[in-house]
């Protein structure tokens, strides 16, 4: 399994992207089955399903960043930055209104999903942390 790591201005090193939504896919096949097997399937599928939103809702930010900041970086990005991550939110929000009172989900499994990304960073940030840990240097 390779990461990246990316250093930032104090020299810490981060997980990448990559790293915690894999991590992000295993806590949520591991809570999907958990809820499963102690609550119902469709728990177990609601679950699945917030896993896909904010899997899907961090790689669109990324994405969506990424090229406010190179319209930026080259003078073109205008006015649509402002008005793109609001309406991403506006977007996401939605999907997450049809999902759980369209298709009738269960709240529960659906809340365990999204919990996974907080997981998911909060392992990853401790493993970086232990693998690469924080040195003195004086000069």
């Amino acid at each position: 399994m390779t990461c990246i790591a990316i250093p930032n201005r104090a020299g810490h090193r981060l997980p990448s992207l990559g790293a915690i939504q894999r991590t992000n896919a295993i806590i949520g096949l591991l809570a999907s089955a958990a809820l499963f097997y102690l609550r119902n399937p469709l728990a177990a599928l609601s679950c699945a399903l917030a896993v896909a939103v904010v899997i899907g809702n961090l790689y669109f930010l990324a994405w969506l960043v990424r090229s406010i900041l190179e319209g930026a970086a080259t003078g073109a990005a205008g006015g649509w930055g402002a008005i793109a991550l609001p309406l991403k939110l506006l977007l996401i929000a939605g999907l997450v209104y049809l999902l759980l009172h369209g298709a009738h989900l269960d709240a529960l499994g659906f809340a365990a999903g999204l919990l996974t990304q907080m997981v998911a960073v909060g392992l990853e940030t401790a493993r970086w942390r232990r693998l690469w840990p924080r040195r003195l240097h004086l000069e």
